[in-house]
């Protein structure tokens, strides 16, 4: 017992760097996988990937992907026959889940919205880190907000 007092400190260190070291592997499928722009380009390109643009009407600056499907959260989470009637586009020829690839400048909105797929099925949901300004930073395509 003299030993625990004498050294909690180490001890209190010891099970705090442990807790760090199991921590990725507790949450490792709770959120989205970030994808840059590059591996975003890919999965879109070979993969079929859909580009779904989370950003509400008043919150797209920058632009739009061209690419992107423009479905903004709130609608996604607000109204469940929404959501049924874009899974169907979600789906390929097989009736198989396309990857996903969602755009928000809010953290929240990606997480809710990952979460809301990945409890309906799809498995493959990444979000772009960074968000439209990473796409715009990289040189890639954007459409006015007006088109």
């Amino acid at each position: 017992m003299d030993f625990f007092f004498e050294n909690i400190l180490l001890i209190s260190i010891a099970f705090i760097s442990g807790g760090l070291l199991v921590w990725p592997l507790l949450t490792k499928n709770i959120g989205v996988k970030k994808l840059g722009t590059a591996e975003t380009t890919a999965m879109l390109n070979r993969q079929n990937g859909i580009l779904i643009d989370l950003r509400e009407d008043d919150d797209l600056s920058g632009g739009i992907i061209p690419q992107a499907e423009r479905i903004p959260s709130s609608i996604l989470l607000k109204k469940k026959e929404e959501f049924d009637k874009y899974r169907k586009k979600f789906k390929d020829k097989k009736n198989q889940n396309k990857p996903i690839i969602l755009v928000s400048n809010k953290a929240n909105a990606v997480s809710v919205v990952g979460k809301l797929l990945k409890d309906n099925g799809f498995e493959e949901v990444f979000c772009l880190d960074g968000g439209i300004d990473s796409w715009i930073d990289a040189g890639l395509p954007v459409r006015s907000n007006e088109q």
